[in-house]
């Protein structure tokens, strides 16, 4: 290692020691430049701060490791671009090139830092960063990079497709995210463009000037934005839309609201051009509504009827922005609470519920006790009251009493009769010697209990409540099991423990909120005359989901059908029996089921799991059946479709339920062919393909093809890999003109595919075997049936044919992939692939006669050539070449043979290698060269060795005198 010059070390070490070159103000270090030998490597302990004041560069062989608090700053570009990541340990610290370039990613490097420089540049394999990245200027994240930290720039490009990235994103001016990418973080910019397809944000998108969402792509949380647009197809947004225009391309969608800046209650969706394919009646429609106001419009508390003086009662304090309280209020409020003088707190952060739990409470007892708030902000609206039993509206008045039942339940599955079911009532009174504490009644003794039912949400139902009673014996609190709650409720015999508790099972084998109210009234005993009543609300959800039947296979990329007859795909809620939970959907607050999926296979190391496009969503006349919309997947494989509640009405119950699997296909493939042709197009030539250009017959060509989606991305898990891929990929070739004739041209018959050989094996497809991350590159020529020189009138020449090559290939079930762009049955209307194109022509060598004197060597203007109805010059052919070995002599005669020479001992062809231009050997040194034998006689001429240019035959005649006077050798004299 050198250090200005002077020292060299193999590693440096910034320990807080002294380090030649630089200067130290304790582990602060200056260095004036550094330059590392080959295999030099720099050590920076925690705490240690090291500045360079210019450029640094770290390369393959070189090192650098950094822990802790270490810190390394550049004033000059920084390049670890090309470090090999075995050399590169920084678990900890920072980085930074203030006012340069920092640049790292030609490896596959992984570190642990924060970044910060003028701009920064992430290569493009697969970096891995845990850190924040900042820069002044652009950001430049190239695909496959894994990013753990916010990321900040002037402009912020994470480019290409497939990369990860964990944290907020921030732009002075722009964002831009490649397809495939995957973003958990907030995004925020004046430009946010989101690329196709299979693109997924979580988190809030600002974009004030504009925010594009191509295809396929969706943002899982809010929008805000200026202008914007939502590209064909199925792109979506979970959360709500505050913009100043929207336009939705097909089934692009925003599940929740949409509102327009320049809102207008006469025409709230004002700002929206709906190109979705959905009407604003359909459930997947656009849905507006007013924006944010600056205070609520009023305040609702959710409270019980009846209270204990020896115990504050909950409620639930909710900040409504509109009049029917549909959408809640996402600013901050501070609010008070009569009687008792509790707060609640309604914070703005995110997510803004708008919703805050509180408590009102009084010491002494009373009948009609009103209950109240004041608020900061102040309220437009009147204060709302609603009753936590059955979510009636009250007169905000309540009980407080000095004994009471108090009735709670944990939250719990619809129908799960595990152990999990219990509800709690407890019957307690205020103490004699402090009215503040509450004590038991009915310690250890069975109680008859009359129990109800209610729905407070949703606000109906069909079917009660089972309380297990003391006996085991399961009530039902209604008329029958099979009938809803009733007015009346049920006698209920109780057991209640030590501490006066009972904690009977209950079954519900619907969902929502359960309204439950208790009254004992005695009429005999000890406690004769005593009246208490109590209630409380148990939250019931779904168990599971269940899929309707989806057909398998599906393409890829295209919107997946269900099994035939039917028309949509759906979802139904179901309890712990799998029975219909039919309230589900019904709630007054739609609970948010996402879809997901569940990866099947293939299950090779490096497959590709983008996520699924669609959504699942339970309108109000769906009893418990929902429709699954939009359903995709960009890849090929098996999936199962998920279905999935993170939570319901704010209890931690989550459900998810999968569909059967379904195998996706790709939609098409594509043939290319790779490179120019070997021959450019060439008058009197009309050449298909582009480049426009021929092959001879039986030419070689590099052939590529390419599995895709409906989205024209590539497949990247039909990859022979996957086990499950058998059959093989055919390949045939098809009239360019009309793609419908295989093997043209009809006269004559017979043309096939080869592999190029010299043996010209015939080749009809491909293995999957041979695709790798969904392409596939082979070998082919296409060769026509004996379309050579052959004896006239026995066998048609091949006339210059425009040809297209086909890959097709077909499923167990008769679906069949092709890169056809032409509709057949076992292929989606349309077709959708492209095929290559090419000119194929009948090709020859031609080699002339010639003569001359037996002491000279003779000069064959050898050419190339292409049938056309005769035998064209290939001008534009100036690669084809041969060498001296592949010049076959045969058929001496004369004094060649009678000299008991053999042919190629009596003459011979010059060494070298002899190469066309414009289709001729060229004049004068160019030419085929036959050296003199020094004897009279005559030999044939042909160039073998091309399995796609056959030669003719040409004569040179070695001392032979043609008719006429010729004079090969004259003396001077």
């Amino acid at each position: 290692m050198l250090w200005t010059g002077l020292v060299q070390a193999a590693t440096l070490n910034f320990n807080g020691t002294d380090v030649t070159g630089c200067s130290r103000s304790g582990s602060q270090y200056t260095c004036a430049s550094l330059s590392l030998a080959d295999t030099d490597a720099i050590v920076i302990a925690s705490g240690a701060a090291v500045t360079v004041n210019s450029a640094l560069t770290i390369t393959y062989n070189q090192g650098l490791t950094m822990s802790g608090s270490a810190a390394l700053t550049v004033k000059g570009n920084f390049d670890i671009t090309n470090v090999n990541p075995n050399n590169l340990r920084i678990s900890g610290g920072s980085l930074a090139a203030p006012g340069y370039t920092f640049s790292m990613g030609a490896q596959a490097q992984t570190i642990s830092a924060n970044i910060s420089a003028a701009s920064i540049n992430m290569g493009s394999n697969n970096v891995n960063v845990t850190g924040s990245i900042s820069a002044t200027g652009q950001v430049s994240i190239a695909s496959g990079s894994t990013i753990k930290g916010p990321i900040s720039g002037d402009t912020v490009n994470i480019l290409a497709a497939n990369s990860q990235i964990t944290g907020d994103i921030t732009a002075v001016t722009a964002i831009t995210v490649g397809s495939g990418s995957q973003v958990k973080g907030n995004l925020t910019a004046p430009t946010v463009n989101l690329q196709a397809s299979s693109l997924s944000v979580t988190g809030n998108v600002k974009a004030l000037n504009s925010l594009t969402i191509a295809s396929g792509n969706n943002i899982k949380g809010n929008v805000e934005g200026g202008n914007v647009t939502l590209n064909d197809s199925n792109a979506y947004i979970t959360g709500n839309a505050l913009v100043d225009h929207i336009t939705l391309g097909w089934q692009g969608r925003v599940q929740q609201t949409i509102t327009c800046k320049a809102y207008t209650p006469a025409n709230p969706c004002s700002c929206v051009t709906n190109n979705s394919g959905y009407a604003y009646t359909d459930p997947l429609g656009p849905k507006c509504g007013a924006g944010t106001q600056a205070g609520p419009d009023h305040f609702q508390i959710t409270h019980p009827p009846t209270a204990l003086t020896c115990s504050p009662a909950p409620v639930t304090v909710t900040a409504c922005a509109d009049a029917a309280c549909s959408t809640v209020y996402t600013g901050a409020a501070q609010v008070t609470l009569t009687p008792g003088g509790a707060t609640a707190q309604i914070n703005a952060s995110t997510p803004a519920t708008g919703i805050a739990t509180s408590s009102v409470s009084q010491t002494t007892p009373a009948s009609n006790v009103l209950i109240g708030l004041s608020s900061t902000p102040a309220t437009t609206g009147a204060l709302v009251c609603k009753s936590s039993v059955d979510n009636s509206t009250t007169n905000c008045r309540m009980a407080f009493v000095s004994s009471a039942l108090q009735v709670s339940g944990a939250p719990r599955y619809a129908e799960q009769d595990d152990g999990t079911a219990a509800i709690s009532i407890s019957a307690l009174q205020a103490s004699s010697s402090n009215p503040n504490a509450c004590v038991p009644l009915f310690a250890g003794q069975n109680k008859t209990i009359t129990l109800k039912c209610s729905y407070a949400d949703p606000s109906s139902g069909t079917l009660p409540a089972r309380i297990r009673d003391a006996n085991g014996n399961l009530i039902p609190l209604g008329v029958n099991a099979g009938s809803a709650c009733s007015g009346a409720g049920a006698p209920v015999s109780l057991a209640f423990n030590a501490n006066g508790v009972a904690t009977p099972s209950m079954l519900y084998a619907d969902v929502g909120t359960l309204g439950l109210s208790a009254t004992y009234a005695s009429t005999s005993g000890s406690d004769s005359g005593l009246t208490m009543t109590g209630s409380g609300n148990v939250i019931v959800a779904p168990k599971s989901f269940a899929f309707s039947a989806i057909a398998t296979p599906q393409r890829s990329g295209l919107a997946v059908t269900p099994v035939s007859p039917a028309t949509v795909i759906n979802v139904s809620a179901l309890n712990a029996l799998n029975k219909v939970t039919a309230n589900f959907g019904h709630e007054s607050v739609t609970q948010a089921v996402s879809l997901d999926r569940l990866l099947v296979s293939p299950v090779f190391s490096g497959n590709n799991n983008p996520p699924v496009v669609g959504s699942v969503l339970f309108a109000n006349n769906g009893n418990g059946v929902g429709t699954a919309s939009g359903l995709s997947w960009p890849e090929t494989g098996t999936i199962q479709f998920t279905a999935n509640l993170s939570a319901y009405q704010g209890a931690a119950l989550p459900a998810t339920g999968n569909s059967a699997n379904v195998q996706f296909i790709p939609h098409h493939f594509i043939t290319e062919t790779v490179g120019t042709p070997p021959m450019a197009c060439q008058s009197p030539l009309n050449c298909v393909g582009s480049p426009a250009g021929f092959v001879y017959s039986g030419q070689p060509l590099n052939l590529r093809i390419t599995a895709q989606n409906a989205l024209n991305g590539t497949t990247a898990n039909y990859d022979g890999r996957d086990s499950s891929l058998t059959a093989k990929v055919n390949l045939q070739g098809y009239d360019a003109a009309s793609g419908t004739m295989a093997f043209p041209p009809s006269n004559p018959s017979g043309s096939r595919l080869t592999d190029g050989s010299t043996a010209q094996n015939t080749v009809t497809g491909i293995a999957p075997a041979s695709f790798t991350a969904g392409i596939a590159n082979t070998q082919i020529a296409y060769r026509f049936p004996g379309a050579y020189a052959v004896p006239a009138g026995t066998t048609a020449l091949a006339p210059p044919t425009d040809v297209l090559f086909r890959a097709t290939t077909t499923y167990s079930n008769g679906m069949g992939v092709s890169s056809s762009s032409v509709s057949a049955p076992a292929f989606p209307s349309g077709g959708g692939g492209v095929e290559a194109k090419l000119t194929v022509v009948t090709g020859r060598i031609m080699v002339p006669n010639s003569y001359g004197s037996e002491r000279l060597p003779i000069r064959l203007p050898v050419q190339v050539q292409y049938w056309d109805g005769g035998w064209k010059t290939t001008t534009s052919d100036s690669v084809s070449s041969f060498t001296q070995a592949a010049v076959i002599l045969v058929n001496c005669s004369k004094g060649l043979a009678s000299s008991g020479n053999s042919c190629n001992g009596a003459v011979k062809a010059a060494q070298g290698t002899y190469t066309v231009s414009t289709g001729v050997l060229p004049l004068p040194n160019g030419q085929l060269v036959l050296l003199a034998p020094g004897l009279a006689g005559s030999v044939d001429v042909s160039v073998g060795g091309f399995p796609y240019l056959p030669s003719t035959i040409g004569r040179a005649v070695f001392g032979v005198y043609k008719s006429g006077p010729v004079i090969y050798l004259r003396e001077m004299y």
